[in-house]
């Protein structure tokens, strides 16, 4: 899935992980997620990184969590690529992955006063 917001909003982002029956599946500790957002998938440089159990939640069914004004405020912008990766010992799969596309924003963190 492709995300586009303006630079330096806050998003708010929720997913579902299933099983093959199409029920819902809650990791708790058996695994660890990472929503890693870098320049291009050659890039060795993470821009940022949520993870779960710390920023990403699950409740409800779903896993969420939320991309702060601070984690895309200072980037130029323009279009990057992200995944999400699941690891659980040495078992590591992407779960999806897309691009997140950054526009252009009137009111900068340097005009909030």
């Amino acid at each position: 899935m492709d995300l586009s917001f303006t630079r330096g909003d806050t998003q708010f982002i929720r997913f579902q992980l299933k099983s093959i029956d199409g029920n819902p599946i809650d990791l708790a500790d058996m695994a660890v997620l990472y929503f890693t957002v870098k320049q291009n998938s050659n890039s060795k440089k993470r821009l940022f990184q949520k993870k779960y159990p710390n920023e990403i939640q699950y409740s409800g069914g779903y896993y969420y969590f939320v991309i702060e004004s601070e984690d895309t405020s200072s980037m130029p912008y323009g279009t990057y690529v992200y995944d999400i990766e699941m690891k659980s010992g040495k078992y590591v799969k992407t779960l999806g992955s897309g691009t997140l596309t950054l526009l252009d924003e009137t009111t900068f963190r340097s005009d909030e006063i």
